[in-house]
């Protein structure tokens, strides 16, 4: 049995047992493709395909992606999935950023105390090689629907 918010929590649903009720995984997959129907939301599209078997591990790991990457806030990347980002990113450089927009970024994140540790090299390193990868595989996603 899943776990399935009646309101979903990306639609402002709380974890509140009343906004929650126990379903198969094949209702749980039939909810969210109704919520898809209805709302035309894309994590309820996401939801629907990956609970139907539709879509693997890594495709809802690009498709969260390409919602803006919040779907995945504070989930860990394992290690495997660490490697394969290192290992497409090695020698790949980016132009440096303007002076003008260096400023723009450091006033924006004035007084941001969730961003302590964004200055160091080795966090944006990791930023850099997370979002470039992402990059790339949308790219190759891309091509391959294309041909």
């Amino acid at each position: 049995m899943h776990k399935h918010h009646i309101i979903p929590r990306h639609m402002g649903g709380t974890n509140d047992a009343s906004n929650i009720v126990e379903l198969t995984v094949k209702e749980h997959a039939e909810a969210h493709r109704i919520l898809y129907e209805q709302h035309n939301n894309r994590k309820d599209f996401i939801a629907w395909k990956a609970l139907d078997g539709q879509i693997d591990k890594e495709e809802i790991f690009l498709e969260k992606s390409s919602i803006g990457g919040h779907g995945n806030k504070g989930k860990e990347k394992s290690e495997e999935h660490r490697n394969k980002i290192s290992k497409a990113l090695t020698g790949i450089t980016k132009p440096p950023l303007l002076e003008d927009t260096k400023r723009k970024i450091s006033k924006t994140m004035l007084g941001n105390t969730n961003s302590k540790n964004h200055s160091t090299d080795a966090y944006k390193k990791k930023q850099s090689e997370a979002m470039k990868e992402s990059h790339r595989k949308r790219k190759l996603r891309t091509v391959s629907s294309a041909g």
